[in-house]
């Protein structure tokens, strides 16, 4: 896994006035789940640095015959822990995910982004639909349920961002995977920031 320091951050938000920690570092990174075995997963910062890609390159979810339970539902699960200046926090604007899908006519595809802060009870859930017949690359995007602010006070973080996939029903044959031409699953969370 290959992990990108963020150095600044542009502003983005909503309603007040908007302000940028001049400082913004990866410190850690860690990811499992069965989406993303070792080493398959890349975590890069959007040149703005309002925006992770996590890539996914083993990420594929099938169904249909000679398919197990193990291969109808998957997930990544990316902890990301942040410093930055103190006196700021950040939220999560959006999520997209962009891969490749094979859904027939009578199932569909879900995707699901749960992001949540380590420490807090509250998440914000974005749901992606894949309705059937569908065969070729997707790229849908999401907003959240609700919004959850990082706590102030301090000056980290520990982002935690869940992707999962699953096809139904499991008996027709379905496959949501890496886009053919990336040979990768991307999901992009975008970021806003405010002063505490």
């Amino acid at each position: 896994m290959r992990i990108t320091s963020l150095l600044s951050v542009t502003s983005a938000g909503l309603g007040t006035a908007l302000a940028t920690p001049r400082n913004l570092r990866v410190r850690d990174v860690s990811v499992l789940g069965t989406g993303c075995p070792y080493g398959s997963a890349d975590v890069k910062v959007d040149p703005s640095n309002t925006a992770l890609d996590i890539r996914l390159s083993e990420y594929v979810v099938r169904s249909g015959p000679n398919t197990m339970a193990a291969d109808w539902r998957k997930n990544c699960k990316l902890t990301l822990n942040l410093e930055y200046d103190a006196g700021f926090q950040f939220s999560t604007l959006s999520t997209s995910v962009k891969g490749f899908a094979y859904i027939p006519s009578g199932a569909q595809g879900q995707c699901q982004n749960t992001v949540d802060f380590t420490g807090s009870s509250s998440q914000a859930n974005y749901g992606i639909t894949l309705k059937g017949s569908y065969d070729g690359p997707f790229s849908l995007s999401a907003n959240p349920d609700i919004v959850t602010w990082s706590p102030c006070g301090g000056s980290t973080a520990i982002l935690n961002v869940n992707t999962q996939c699953w096809i139904s029903p499991t008996e027709k044959k379905a496959i949501i995977d890496v886009d053919r031409i990336s040979s990768k699953l991307t999901v992009r969370v975008d970021l806003q920031w405010r002063n505490c």
